[in-house]
């Protein structure tokens, strides 16, 4: 398939990505020398690899509907005539220099036209260093968190020199929800954000950024071991780890909360794990909250099931609005600094990156969506990497203080830890 139009979901994506929200990026910081040269060799490789980043998007005929927009351009994937993927190398000795440029990616969306929608950055303090950063940015409507993962182990793996693993993949994928089953017929209803209280937008540019926090391979055992004798998910203890720390520090008694979910496995035939693109949905629950932390991560995870088994298309976010949504939301978003909810959580699973690669080693590993145009107040990405848990955290300068997001990430990472050990014999 050389050319397809994008579906409902990718198409919401991308144009939510043309106005600075929704920009992933993924920053490999590295030990060992990584050269532009064998960098942008590796890039082309990869785009070889995978026909989705083989794709830009074009923009064809009007589409009309009943609801706004009432007017847009469909836009289309198209495989000929797609440039490579652009390397950017930054040379720069300070210390904080990658936190500068991730800063910039977070708030610069990909370039129109015949580009492909993933553009990479070397960061290094001087032509023969020992370490650098290689930054991945993609627009979202390309790549899930599965999918910057499997670039990221091709990417590392080539520079290194190691044999790639097979990969059997021909033409684009197709549309997410051409391989969905049909959702049951039903009335369309609409669960509107519950928001913590914020201030007035802090003076100055917005700007996208992150505080990280890491729970060691031991406390994470502990941890997954406490989540499967209390019958419950990681993605629901992580997310009441972040509500129980929000209910603290704002004393809400319930809130809304947006969890990624990946829908790999709910198409038919299933979508393979070597399929590079976005097969995922944003879906919104209500939760009381409670000093019972199990109670709430059982409550997390039993509501984000049931919704995608039996009320999936009214749960999602990832639609076009309805009149309903406008009525209920518009106000409250634009005066509430663009925000939809107070929270949202994605647990991205195992990435597989392993730690050394030849003669390079992998030290860390940097994630983050942009937010700082539209979106929840915390975007939370849970990723487990060479055993560790590591929590990033991303919240607009704008909304919220550095101070804040330090603390509320202190606040989380406490009720993990404390999870854990309760589950553990004396």
């Amino acid at each position: 398939m050389q050319r397809r139009k994008l579906g409902e979901q990718e198409r919401l994506f991308h144009y939510i990505h043309r106005f600075g929200a929704l920009i992933a990026v993924q920053v490999l910081h590295v030990q060992g020398a990584v050269t532009p040269k064998l960098l942008q060799e590796g890039l082309a490789w990869l785009q070889d690899r995978h026909p989705t980043l083989r794709a830009h998007i074009e923009y064809r005929e009007p589409v009309f509907r009943n609801r706004p927009p009432y007017i847009y351009q469909q836009p289309y994937f198209a495989m000929n005539g797609t440039r490579r993927i652009p390397l950017r190398v930054v040379v720069d000795p300070s210390p904080d220099a990658w936190r500068r440029v991730f800063e910039e990616e977070l708030r610069r969306p990909l370039r129109r036209g015949n580009y492909p929608r993933m553009r990479a950055v070397l960061v290094r303090a001087s032509d023969d260093a020992t370490t650098c950063e290689i930054f991945l940015t993609s627009d979202h409507a390309i790549a899930d968190a599965q999918s910057t993962n499997m670039a990221s182990r091709d990417l590392l793996g080539f520079v290194a020199g190691l044999p790639p693993e097979p990969l059997v993949v021909s033409g684009l994928p197709a549309a997410l929800e051409s391989a969905l089953p049909e959702p049951p017929a039903g009335p369309e209803t609409y669960l509107p954000a519950e928001r913590m209280p914020l201030g007035r937008p802090a003076p100055g540019r917005n700007a996208m950024r992150t505080v990280r926090r890491c729970l060691p391979p031991d406390a994470a055992q502990h941890l997954r071991e406490a989540i499967r004798l209390q019958r419950t998910t990681l993605h629901g203890a992580v997310s009441a780890a972040f509500l129980s720390a929000l209910r603290q520090r704002f004393g809400l008694a319930s809130m809304t909360q947006l969890s990624t979910v990946d829908l790999r496995r709910m198409c038919r035939p299933p979508v393979s794990a070597q399929t590079f693109g976005c097969f995922i949905d944003l879906i919104r629950t209500r939760h009381a909250l409670s000093d019972d932390f199990w109670a709430v991560a059982r409550d997390v995870s039993f509501k984000v099931i049931s919704s995608l088994a039996k009320d999936r298309s009214n749960a999602s976010l990832m639609k076009l609005p309805g009149l309903d949504t406008y009525r209920k939301e518009l106000w409250p978003v634009l005066t509430g600094g663009r925000r939809l909810d107070a929270l949202a959580v994605t647990t991205a699973g195992e990435s597989g990156l392993a730690r050394n690669y030849g003669e390079l080693a992998l030290r860390d590993v940097t994630m983050a969506v942009s937010t700082s145009f539209l979106g929840p107040a915390l975007f939370v990405i849970a990723s487990e990497w060479d055993g560790q848990l590591d929590l990033h955290i991303g919240y607009p300068s704008q909304v919220m203080s550095a101070e804040e997001a330090e603390a509320i990430g202190d606040q989380a990472l406490g009720c993990l830890e404390r999870a854990g050990r309760l589950e553990q014999p004396a």
